[in-house]
């Protein structure tokens, strides 16, 4: 017997498109594109998709004298290759490294290809079985269309010199042979989510809420008005018509429609308009009317929306948001968070380095002796001392004042909102001792 939770959907729908050879990604084969705009469109999944990729970029290799090392004709470095893959992975769990290889079946060059750029081959069909399709348009971005003529279809990954070979023959010879991706996906046959695909809905909220408050900004009128007057005499104005390009029998806008627009929006408050009038009947009346009061109308949902993002990408918060938090004490709660998401990103640089010491032990010539391709996670002194920056003086001034120590470190904890510990290892007994922060 089967059973199933309707109220349970899947994310993605993978599906073989006959068409182009390969396993769409999601019904209409553009979940990465439409991923990257939404995320575009989110300033805090943009934070949080950088503070990703940052942490695992780490402070880069271990052995610093191979982060320059040139693996291509166009110039890529190591340390460059590192940046990408590291950012595609912070956001797509998963990136795609192109390998060439020369005759003797060793790696002659790398270069890094889009993560969403790559496609399955269709596994039931025997032209594309076995490889990636590579295309920079999935979305229909630029052309409105797919042209198949322009797909790269690469092999899979796999160094064995044997099927290097059969790949090459059945390529035609070296000369028509496109190399191998080498394509990290954690879900093997399937398609991945992103990283915070669970909150993905709250990045386009986000995008929305900017977009709404940037027209209430720039069209609304300040204050909020309605304006009585006579309707104005028609007159049959046909050139002035065509001539801003309105359908025949339509009205060319009155100057004073004109000018009214010209009115509306923050960049126009506190303008004075001019109105003449012959006749007192004829005059013109504005009126205001009340409006709902729009400045805080998102305020709560727009803080619950940044906190679900954040929790979706899984950074502390304190990395985000480090102006909201309390840490004044010696920065000790920004530097719990570093240690924290160091942990959490641990497991993608270990990947990484994987990748390397794999695809680069085979390289024509060798890169690394040592052998070592570990990834350094960002240092924890990258946390600065607070105190010095926001506090320094008032809590210096506290320092060195006459109090008892017992207040000094009561004012520390209630008011500046330091640790116990923090503030006791901060008050001397003798104010000649303290130091200047």
């Amino acid at each position: 017997m089967k059973t199933y939770l309707p109220q349970i959907e899947r994310r993605i729908l993978v599906r073989p498109n006959q068409t182009y050879g390969i396993l769409n990604y999601d019904a209409d084969n553009a979940y990465p594109q439409r991923m990257l705009r939404l995320v575009a469109g989110s300033p805090t999944a943009k934070d949080c998709w950088n503070k990703r990729a940052r942490y695992i970029t780490g402070k880069g290799f271990a052995r610093p004298d191979i982060g320059n090392v040139v693996i291509n004709n166009a110039g890529l470095t190591l340390s460059k290759l590192l940046k990408a893959i590291a950012t595609d992975k912070a956001l797509f769990t998963g990136f795609g490294i192109h390998i060439n290889y020369n005759a003797n079946y060793n790696v002659a060059s790398v270069n890094y290809i889009k993560f969403e750029d790559i496609r399955m081959g269709d596994s039931d069909c025997k032209e594309t079985i076995g490889k990636y399709a590579v295309y920079s348009d999935w979305g229909k971005k630029t052309w409105k269309s797919i042209t198949r003529s322009k797909i790269s279809f690469i092999d899979r990954y796999n160094p064995d010199p044997e099927v290097i070979i059969e790949q090459v023959v059945a390529a035609g010879g070296w000369d028509n042979y496109k190399g191998q991706l080498f394509y990290f996906n954690p879900e093997v046959d399937d398609y991945p989510l992103i990283e915070a695909d669970s909150v993905w809905e709250d990045f386009e909220t986000e995008a929305g809420i900017k977009i709404f408050n940037n027209r209430e900004v720039t069209t609304g009128f300040l204050p909020s008005t309605m304006l009585f007057m006579q309707s104005r005499r028609e007159e049959a104005d046909n050139n002035r018509t065509l001539e801003i390009g309105l359908p025949q029998g339509a009205n060319a806008p009155s100057q004073l429609e004109k000018d009214l627009g010209i009115f509306q929006g923050a960049k126009s408050s506190q303008k004075i308009i001019v109105i003449e009038y012959e006749d007192e009947n004829a005059k013109p009346q504005f009126e205001p009317y009340p409006i709902q009061n729009n400045d805080r109308l998102f305020e709560i949902t727009e803080r619950s929306v940044e906190a679900r993002i954040i929790k979706g990408f899984s950074v502390p918060k304190e990395l985000i948001n480090a102006e909201k938090a309390s840490g004044l004490s010696n920065g000790s709660e920004k530097k719990q968070a570093i240690r924290e998401f160091n942990d959490n990103t641990a497991s993608d640089r270990q990947d990484l380095s994987e990748t390397f010491a794999e695809i680069f032990s085979n390289f024509y010539y060798e890169i690394n002796p040592s052998g070592d391709w570990s990834i350094l996670p960002l240092s924890i002194e990258i946390a600065d001392d607070n105190i010095g920056s926001i506090a320094g003086s008032e809590i210096n001034s506290i320092l060195l004042s006459n109090l008892p120590p017992e207040n000094k470190i009561a004012v520390l904890i209630y008011a500046y909102g330091l640790k116990q510990n923090d503030a006791e290892a901060m008050v001397v007994a003798n104010p000649s001792k303290q130091k200047k922060l």
